[in-house]
């Protein structure tokens, strides 16, 4: 997680419930409260230091600690805004037991990675640091605790640490000062009017942190980091006896506190004896966007059952709102509706978005449906649709406690203290959720809808691309004009109940066992008409099942200049539907029928279908592709229809740092249409005969390849493919190519490029590229993967930490799949346009540098232990075995490769070998820099 948590307003994250936590009590403590899961171990010391333990063998050898502090900007005075996060950042600077360097070592020995934006968040009221283990000895876990009491009174705040840090926390406000997220904090402050977190955000404002002496970081943190603020979170596969034995060991000489702890000045809810409003301006977006909103105080609703399902009832009723929205009010995109909790107040919101030009409409509709939903209330019909997907997934909720990892435990554990609920235990909170749902009626929820809003007290926003004359009283005026007029009764169209209905594609084929391979737990299998499936059974998602479906060979049989195939081209397939659905049919089976499903050619060498089903609904899925496989449809007026949608998403996204990105992937594969984005010149002049030309005959005949990982038995796997894809036409027995692929090259010259485009000044990048034009053997990817990470390691220090200059540096290696001779070694690095330059021949400069030098044992030795550990936990991770597998069969040297992946490849790679790759592919003649700018246009996004 990153060190300022991301959340619903736009900018910081928050949890539920304010002052309670403070008060050093537990939530079950209180008379009346609900029973506390019996799994959880509470304890506390006589200095006030408290800790919460939730063994749990999900994941053998795993564990999650986490040290919350009570306290965050809401702890912080006038003078002192955005001290308490970057506080969280010096904790990673140094200690007086830890050294920055020490610190990174101990990551490297857990296998995971380092930095306050990684292994810490704060927020308005707590601050949290994360240790993730995948070895829990007791030994680490020691370590561990001895470096969160380094944290809790032991940080040095080193002057020249602070003046380094300070230069990366400029950077990561910047990076977080987007124009949406303003217009969502100008909501915010609107909605929460007389509140005080609404105008104390965690990071604090670049002057604010500018100003910071280090005399007020000291007194922050002796005033706020203090044993009866602090609590030990932690879950996973340790002995709790010892674990807590060792917490006291580390926290038990701890000076207790003799001041009270600081009260917290929270603001007072606004109360209007009207409605309110409130605008934001950003010019030149082209579209307005209309809020309105309820809030209610609900700090002092006891903790019981009842007010918790009552929560679920408004939160569901408000997802049948969001449903209607975007269903029936069909000029206002961007309709949807929730109920937020933020810090004990709970707010209903709805909103949708329209033209810059016609802000009226979509602002009065949006009133009237939320007064036609008060006073009418929902149909049985739409509640029966929805309760069916979320009783679905409160199943499957349910279902996946045996195999959680750790993480979403803590988290979870932590996450009841701060709100100051009772933790009931994950089981026990969805089978509640999974009673409500099957017995809640249309009359429970519309009265619940009801407490949620109140019409005439709501507040109202408005913001975009407006008039800067508009005034809210404006606002006022147009809502009361609309409330003038009869409110309509909402009555969505009778909801047929959609299944898939298997057909008669023709004459089922037998399987016939190819290989077992009992190292990966897979068993390959070949049917009498050439389709291939590959089969593992895994306990991780208990009753859910993942399928992949690759046919034919995707970009590798393009044709060679149409780049706009592979961005809509599927769209007219998807939208034709099939000779037995409609395209509206498919959609609302696919909504009902399965958690996940989608059609892509994002493998490169394939067009792949993926889906996650239940159990019982596999079957479905796979007939679901036979369908577009036995006779693919591709529509005129369809294929019409998509192109005018994809022009228009285009269009609307042809400014800001994304349209930078295309024009960047352009410059590097000039003349590639497998890889550069169409023109609009390309979008019109494309027609569906285009598309069937590329599609239509891998479809129909191309080879096929079948992975099912999951929740099910072999014989079944075998049955559902044998029932549907089993029955097509005789496929190819391999894939089979009209033309030889051209290879993939990075056409762009070794050096630097400046890339403009239309955004928002303050946000640019500098990315760094470095091809790898040779086969690549699985050996090979890990050590191009560790080296990556080195590169990372070595930007970032030099880059963020030395320097300021950007706040999340990153690199990685990518494959690209079906291309077995090319990958790209990649940097990315946030900053701001004027840094551009200089930082494009830093990161040109480190390559040159590792290239040359090569890198050092010690930081070799933790960049392949965070890749054995992210490998070791990924075989327990089916949607990475599903991707491992999808080819095995296609490529069955790949086999060997995998087994000798799973039995601890990575951790025979040496540092010759990640070196050697450094010395060939970090030079300057093969070094491509590019500093992607925004355009220097005044009056471009201007805000109000």
């Amino acid at each position: 997680m990153a060190g300022v948590g991301w959340g619903v307003i736009g900018l910081w994250m928050v949890s539920s419930v304010l002052a309670q936590p403070r008060e050093g009590g537990w939530a079950h403590d209180a008379s009346g409260a609900l029973e506390p899961s019996p799994d959880v171990i509470w304890g506390s010391l006589d200095n006030g230091f408290r800790y919460a333990l939730l063994p749990h063998e999900g994941v053998p050898g795993a564990a999650t600690l986490q040290f919350l502090v009570l306290s965050g900007s809401l702890e912080e005075r006038d003078d002192e805004r955005g001290i308490a996060h970057f506080i969280e950042h010096m904790c990673f600077r140094g200690t007086s037991e830890f050294t920055e360097e020490e610190m990174v070592r101990f990551f490297q020995e857990l296998g995971t990675e380092y930095g306050s934006d990684v292994n810490a968040v704060t927020s308005f009221d707590h601050t949290a640091y994360t240790l993730d283990f995948r070895d829990a000895s007791p030994e680490l876990l020691s370590k561990g605790l001895r470096l969160f009491r380094n944290f809790a009174d032991g940080v040095t705040f080193d002057p020249q640490s602070i003046e380094d840090e300070r230069g990366v926390i400029r950077s990561e406000l910047r990076g977080r000062d987007g124009l949406a997220a303003r217009g969502q904090m100008a909501s915010t402050q609107v909605m929460f009017d007389g509140l005080r977190f609404p105008h104390r955000s965690p990071g604090g404002t670049p002057e604010s942190i500018n100003a910071l002496t280090a005399a007020q970081f000291r007194e922050f943190y002796n005033r706020h980091y203090r044993s009866d603020l602090m609590i030990l979170v932690a879950a996973g596969d340790f002995d709790p006896a010892n674990l807590a034995a060792l917490v006291r060991e580390q926290f038990a000489s701890m000076v207790k506190p003799t001041s009270p702890v600081p009260e917290r000045e929270i603001g007072q809810l606004s109360v209007s004896r009207g409605m309110r409003a409130g605008t934001f301006r950003v010019s030149d977006v082209g579209y307005a966007r209309s809020q309105v909103a309820w809030v209610r105080d609900q700090r002092s609703v006891p903790d019981r059952r009842e007010s918790r399902l009552e929560s679920q009832r408004q939160t569901f009723a408000q997802t049948l709102l969001s449903d209607r929205l975007g269903a029936m009010l069909m000029n206002t995109p961007g309709g949807g509706a929730t109920l937020e909790t933020l810090l004990g107040y709970h707010a209903a919101i709805a909103g949708v978005a329209g033209g810059a030009d016609n802000w009226e409409s979509p602002l009065v509709a949006l009133d009237q449906m939320i007064r036609s939903t008060l006073e009418h209330g929902f149909e049985q019909q739409e509640v029966d649709a929805l309760r069916k997907r979320q009783l679905r997934m409160a199943e499957h909720m349910v279902a996946q406690y045996e195999h959680l990892d750790p993480h979403t435990l803590s988290q979870g554990l932590l996450d009841s203290i701060l709100e100051n609920k009772v933790y009931v235990g994950w089981q026990r909170e969805f089978a509640w959720t999974r009673d409500w749902l099957n017995s809640t009626t249309p009359e429970e929820l519309h009265a619940s809808f009801r407490e949620a809003w109140d019409p005439d007290h709501v507040v109202f926003h408005l913001s975009g691309d407006i008039d800067p004359a508009l005034k809210p009283a404006d606002v006022l005026e147009e809502v009361e004009k609309g409330r003038k007029r009869r409110v309509r009764r909402v009555r969505p169209g009778a909801r047929k109940e959609y299944s898939f209905d298997l057909q008669e594609w023709g004459t089922p084929t037998d399987a016939e066992l190819v290989r077992q391979v009992p190292e990966l737990g897979v068993s390959l299998y070949q049917f009498g008409n050439q389709v291939r499936l590959n089969v593992a059974s895994m306990p991780y998602e208990p009753g859910i099942v993942r399928a992949v479906v690759r046919v034919g060979s995707g970009l590798l049989d393009m044709p060679g200049s149409e780049p706009a195939l592979k961005e809509f081209g599927l769209q007219t397939l998807f939208a034709s539907g099939t000779a037995h659905y409609r395209a509206e049919d498919l959609n609302r089976i696919i909504g009902d029928q399965f958690l996940e499903f989608d059609f892509n050619v994002d493998d490169y060498d394939a067009f792949t279908f993926r889906g996650v089903t239940g159990q019982e609904e596999l079957t479905s899925f796979l007939g679901v592709v036979t369908e577009f496989l036995q006779e693919p449809q591709f529509g005129t007026y369809v294929h019409r229809s998509e192109k005018i949608k994809a022009a228009m998403s285009r269009a609307s996204n042809s400014m800001g740092m994304q349209e930078g990105m295309r024009e960047l992937t352009d410059y590097l594969f000039k003349g590639d249409p497998r890889f550069t984005w169409g023109t609009m010149v390309d979008y019109i002049g494309m027609s569906s005969v285009d598309v069937r030309r590329w599609l239509e005959e891998p479809l129909r005949n191309g080879f096929v390849e079948v992975t099912i990982v999951g929740d099910v038995a072999e014989e079944d796997a075998v049955a559902a493919v044998r029932r549907t894809l089993g029955q097509l036409d005789s496929r190819a027995e391999s894939k089979t190519l009209t033309r030889t692929p051209k290879p993939v090259e990075v056409t762009a010259p070794a050096g630097f490029k400046r890339i403009e485009f239309v955004g928002e000044r303050h946000l640019a990048a500098v990315t760094g590229i470095w091809p790898v034009t040779e086969a690549l053997s699985t050996r090979d990817r890990a050590a191009l993967y560790i080296l990556s990470k080195l590169l990372e390691l070595h930007i970032r220090e030099e880059i963020r930490n030395n320097l300021g200059l950007a706040y999340g540096p990153s690199a990685s290696f990518e494959n690209y799949d079906g291309f077995p001779e090319f990958g790209v070694l990649r940097a990315m690095i946030d900053c701001s346009s004027s840094e551009t330059t200089r930082i494009a021949r830093l990161v040109e400069d480190i390559a040159q540098t590792l290239s040359l030098e090569g890198v050092d044992e010690g930081e070799f030795i933790g960049a392949r232990g965070i890749l054995s550990s992210r490998i070791r936990r990924a075989w327990m991770d089916n949607a990475f075995v599903i991707k491992e597998l999808a080819r095995v069969q296609e490529r069955p040297e790949s086999l060997e490769e995998l087994i000798a992946l799973r039995a601890g490849l990575v951790d025979e790679i040496t540092i010759d070998e990640v070196n050697a790759w450094a010395k060939k592919i970090l030079t300057r003649r093969n070094s491509r820099t590019a500093a992607i700018v925004p355009k220097q246009f005044i009056g471009i996004f201007q805000t109000d």
